[in-house]
């Protein structure tokens, strides 16, 4: 196996460090709506601090000097147990978006944009303590309350291609200087076994910190394997002359420390509660010189590391990978393919008729099924996951217009195929944005109007059946029917004579070139954007709709699919066309004569009521005579039934659902295709297009 390139350790930090701004991102715009939460504020000033250490190892020095410099700024605040102003939020929010440009683009030619944002971060570090401190020592004025410091040990062995890896040593001792104060040993050893005697060197170091054990892992996250961390006391022993003193002896020996024993002179130095009331001289522990050990084996015979995995009870999580996204695109095709060679199995064992292969089918159907779900299960990502995009999109539009809006959520643990939920950012972006500008009232309006000053935009996601809908509703000013009609008329949509339902004149809305913006900004108003937006949910196999009434606010739904990969569907056919028309659509099939279908009409009466159907073989043109007896199956969309009618039906199918292609993308009553176990063609019905082509 080929070892891993300087450049896809960089990949693999700039992810990391992505991931670690979306946290912060999150926890700023949560400080904005509570200024004084401790919890966030640690969290910012712990982000700020990892990404710093990380970038020293990277020599990513931009980064590293914007960490610092944003940094102080929260451990001030830490210290007066202050609050995080509206200035600071902000500056913080451009922080995150200079990072993820400085990370993702080359750092020179940026100085001007950097030595901007550090001389305004500068100059609130400068005020910071006047500004941001609401609260003061109760017993010392000024004071700062006292820290919890703590003091580790930390063992520092790369191996020998860190190098390559493009880490810097430097950086990483940079980092452990920064923690507090320190000690730090160079360290080196020959292995006489390898490589022709080479020296090796280490690092060791001691140092007094406020950061807790979980944070100091996460600043060595790039080098964990070659760390070795371990706590010493639960005070800064550096206070202690005596502590010191013990460290200058290990300046002059050439062995690891002995951490039992630092250990067991930081329980002298650690205040004792007295277990009786006659007073007891404590005994000093016996010291000894430390004991030299086996240097650290970088022997490839044995690849044993020197970390030492230090795990506590408290600090166990939920173990978790990150796969690229194109794996596991690989894998829903190699289940795919799976899928058809069980059908292909299944025809064989039929034709021949091998009962043993039928046996072994039963077998590969199970382990099928169980697949298919695992791997459409690995493929699912919670909607959660967008929330952040949108949270910032509402705080920072509603800003620019002058408006005050809350964002608020539900059912975002609702989760979706990551290749829609992908897809869906722009799209619901976009409907948020319009949202903002044109449902929300300036705050004047919403006054007038004896509305709360603050407008409101909820974002809802639920399950339905095999299907996912997400509705983005506002308390807005929402849209006049009688308005969209006259503009209608205007632009020719509709004729002057026509009288369509409040429900036609919301769906004109999503025609091109049709808008009702006053004017055109540079947020909305060319009529462009809503058209975009139902042809995107189009691509998804879903379906978009608006509901909207005056001055109360609109609701816009999107259905979706589960997912886009494999379906559960009744394979027909007429004449020699085979069709797919999926399970959860299906209401019931019923066999139907030629006699019973009112083609006048385009109906038949079904358990006594009349139910309108639609002829396949006539719709798509299908030449031939039908049989005398034929098969409807009634499908269902809200609240209407409609019979597809067909002449045979072979069976239950699992579809895996491929694209047409651009030779057939205006075939929009047909939603893919999929390839059948004997290699022919089946075409997947829209059964809902189909509906409402006949409602129309």
């Amino acid at each position: 196996m080929s070892q891993p390139s300087l450049q896809q350790f960089k990949l693999k930090y700039v992810e990391e460090v992505n991931d670690m701004l979306n946290e912060m991102e999150g926890a700023i715009l949560t400080l904005e709506q509570n200024p004084s939460s401790i919890d966030e504020i640690n969290q910012v000033f712990r982000v700020m601090h990892t990404i710093k250490g990380t970038s020293a190892m990277y020599d990513f020095k931009t980064v590293e000097k914007i960490t610092h410099d944003v940094e102080s700024i929260y451990s001030k605040i830490r210290d007066t147990q202050g609050s995080v102003s509206k200035d600071v939020s902000t500056l913080t929010l451009e922080c995150v978006d200079l990072l993820r440009h400085l990370l993702n683009q080359p750092e020179d030619g940026d100085d001007a944009l950097v030595n901007d944002f550090l001389a305004r971060v500068a100059a609130i570090n400068g005020t910071d303590n006047r500004t941001q401190s609401n609260n003061t020592s109760q017993n010392g004025g000024d004071l700062p309350p006292q820290k919890n410091i703590c003091t580790y040990y930390m063992m520092f062995a790369p191996e020998a291609d860190i190098t390559n890896r493009g880490v810097n040593i430097k950086g990483i001792l940079n980092s452990i200087k920064d923690l507090g104060e320190n000690t730090i040993f160079t360290r080196s050893w020959r292995d006489d076994q390898a490589d022709n005697g080479k020296f090796y060197m280490y690092w060791e170091a001691v140092f007094a910190t406020e950061l807790p054990f979980n944070e100091l892992e996460e600043i060595f996250l790039f080098v964990h394997d070659e760390v070795k961390l371990e706590k010493i006391a639960d005070i800064d022993l550096f206070s202690s002359e005596d502590f010191k003193e013990q460290l200058a002896t290990y300046q002059l020996i050439e062995t690891p420390i002995d951490t039992a024993e630092l250990k067991a002179i930081s329980q002298l130095l650690q205040p004792q509660q007295p277990e009786s009331t006659e007073p007891q001289q404590p005994q000093p522990p016996q010291i000894q010189q430390p004991v030299p050990v086996a240097a650290p084996n970088h022997n490839a015979e044995s690849e044993r590391k020197i970390i030492a995995k230090n795990i506590e009870a408290s600090d166990t999580k939920n173990s978790g990978i990150k796969v690229d996204s194109e794996k596991l695109d690989e894998l829903m095709n190699l289940v795919s393919e799976f899928v058809n060679t069980k059908a292909e199995m299944l025809l064989i064992a039929d034709k021949y008729d091998i009962p043993e292969l039928h046996d072994i089918y039963e077998k590969v159907d199970k382990l099928s099924n169980k697949l298919k779900d695992n791997a459409l299960s690995i493929r699912l990502v919670p909607i959660e996951s967008l929330m952040l995009r949108f949270q910032r999109l509402v705080r920072d539009l509603s800003k620019e217009l002058g408006k005050q809006v809350d964002f608020v959520t539900e059912g975002t643990d609702t989760e979706l195929d990551k290749t829609i939920i992908d897809n869906l950012a722009v799209p619901l972006m976009h409907i948020i944005r319009n949202s903002i500008d044109h449902g929300i009232e300036s705050v004047e309006r919403r006054r007038e109007l004896k509305k709360p000053d603050h407008g409101i935009i909820k974002f809802t996601a639920f399950y339905s059946g095999n299907n996912v809908f997400i509705q983005v509703q506002d308390d807005g000013a929402g849209m006049n029917p009688e308005y969209l009609r006259k503009k209608a008329i205007e632009k020719n949509f509709i004729k002057a004579t026509d009288h369509p339902t409040n429900r036609q004149l919301f769906d004109l809305v999503f025609l091109p070139g049709f808008s009702t913006a006053q004017k055109i900004t540079g947020i909305s108003g060319r009529g462009v954007g809503m058209d975009a937006v139902k042809q995107s949910i189009m691509k998804l196999r879903g379906e978009i709709e608006m509901d909207s009434e005056c001055d109360l606010g609109t609701i816009t739904t999107i259905k979706l699919p589960l997912t886009l990969s494999i379906v559960d569907a009744l394979l027909v056919s007429v004449a020699e066309t085979q069709l797919l028309i999926p399970v959860y659509v299906i209401d019931s099939c019923i066999h139907i004569r030629h006699k019973d279908v009112d083609e006048s009409k385009g109906r038949i009466i079904h358990e006594g009521e009349p139910l309108p159907i639609l002829d396949m073989r006539t719709f798509f043109n299908i030449s031939g005579t039908p049989p005398e007896e034929r098969i409807a199956v009634m499908v269902k969309y809200k609240d209407s039934r409609v019979g597809i009618v067909l002449d045979k039906v072979h069976g239950e199918h699992q579809a895996v659902l491929k694209s047409l292609g651009k030779y057939f993308s205006n075939q929009e009553y047909l939603s893919g295709g999929s390839v059948l176990g004997d290699g022919s063609i089946a075409l997947v019905l829209d059964t809902n297009k189909l509906i409402k082509y006949l409602k129309k």
